[in-house]
This record gives structure tokens, sequence and C-alpha cells, in this order.
């Protein structure tokens, strides 16, 4: 649950993002939605081949291309995709022959900007909560409660015992109640 749990529609068949290491001239927003959002797509689409090139030119502009069937021809088989790579080895392929190319510039831009144009571009479809994830969020929710109370009573306790303690040690230094010998 939660930003960028979305699915998307059948025809998205690959994302690709391609954005610098360093955030700097425009970054940022690209890899906030890599570290944040793009976990949360593909849980939920785990189907759909999420591939990240990062590399060391920032001058470059951050893309993200996501290729999108448009006919299922099942004699047309996908190409073998590259794996993800942080030294610019994952460039973006270019798109068979039954597929379309949709591109997002992420330069400058907010990574929830970043999912917003991505679920309109593409139609996916936010996951919303069930009733029975609001149920199970209340009950925790009940329990950092009741947890807060508890803490905060056995602290009082421990804060009551730590200051009998001083009391007897400093009436016991001031010469009070002389302790016997046996």
């Amino acid at each position: 649950m939660g930003p960028g749990a979305a699915i998307l529609p059948p025809e998205v068949s690959q994302i690709h993002m391609d954005f610098a290491l360093r955030t700097q001239n425009g970054h940022m927003g690209a890899k906030k939605f890599w570290r944040e959002y793009l976990p949360r797509l593909k849980y939920n689409n785990p189907s759909v081949s999420m591939i990240v090139n990062r590399h060391n030119q920032n001058e470059q502009p951050p893309i993200m291309t996501v290729y999108l069937r448009t006919s299922n021809d099942a004699s047309l088989m996908p190409a073998p995709q590259p794996a993800s790579s942080r030294t610019g080895l994952s460039k973006a392929q270019p798109p068979a022959s039954n597929e379309r190319v949709v591109q997002i510039d992420m330069k400058d831009k907010h990574s929830t900007n970043i999912l917003d144009q991505l679920v309109a571009q593409v139609g996916a479809v936010p996951l919303r909560p069930t009733p029975e994830d609001n149920a199970e969020w209340q009950s925790l929710e009940e329990l950092r409660k009741m947890g807060s109370v508890s803490r905060e009573r056995i602290n009082a306790i421990k804060a009551e015992k730590r200051r009998e303690a001083e009391m007897l040690k400093r009436a016991r230094a001031a010469g009070g109640a002389a302790e016997e010998t046996a």
C-alpha cells in the first residue's frame, strides 16, 4: 500500500529508468522515485521488467522510458533485456515492432510528480486499502496507544524506585538510621 502501489495495464512490458548517480542537475526526483516508488510498482507488477541505468553523466537529463505493447502477437518473442547497471551499461533499447514508447522527462521534478505523470500516461490504477487493511491499521494503532500507556506507567514506576533509592542513600549519608551489625 501507499504511494507507488499501482497496477500497470497489461500493455506495459518494460520500464527503463536512466539517471545519474549524483543528484545534481535535476536528478534528485529520479533517484527518490527509484528508491521510494519503484519497489512498490515492481511488487505489484512482477511480470513487468524494470531496468535502472545509473551513470556518471549529470549533464544528461534523467529519462523514464515505458514500453507499451501495441499487439499481443504470440509469435513475437520479447528481446532479452539487460540487467540494471550502476556503471551506465544498460541503455534503453529501441522498441520492438509490436511496441510503442512513452518517455517521461524526470529532470527537476519531484518524485510524486513523476509518479503522477507515469500513472496518467500509461493508465495505471492506484491501489486503495481494502476494509481488511483499514481494520488492521486501526488495530495496530490501538496496540501503539496501549504500548504508549504501558510504557509511561513502567517509566513512572522506575522513576519512583530511583527516587526512593536516592532518598535512602542521602539518609544513610546524613547519619540517619544506623545500620545494625550482627
